[in-house]
């Protein structure tokens, strides 16, 4: 199975991070509030310290983010994505 990863934990992210947990899959994810990932860790998932670390390790990232102006700062920001 592909390793899979998730930048924001939101309402929609910790959700699907948690299902795909389920089904087996090694998750890793990362949010600006660190506090947030705690449910995913809890059952089993993994915290990444930043974003550049979320996409370094994956096959597939999965991005959950509130808007465009977060999907900015995270993809561009420093320790991000790119």
């Amino acid at each position: 199975k592909p390793k899979l990863r998730f930048v924001g934990m939101g309402i929609m992210g910790v959700p699907m991070a948690l299902n795909l947990l389920k089904a087996g899959y090694d998750v890793t994810v990362w949010n600006r509030s660190p506090e947030k990932c705690a449910p995913v860790v809890a059952e089993g998932g993994k915290a990444a310290k930043s974003a550049k670390d979320v996409v370094g390790v994956c096959d597939i990232t999965f991005g959950m983010l509130s808007d465009p102006d977060a999907a900015e700062a995270v993809a561009l920001g420093e320790d991000g994505i790119v």
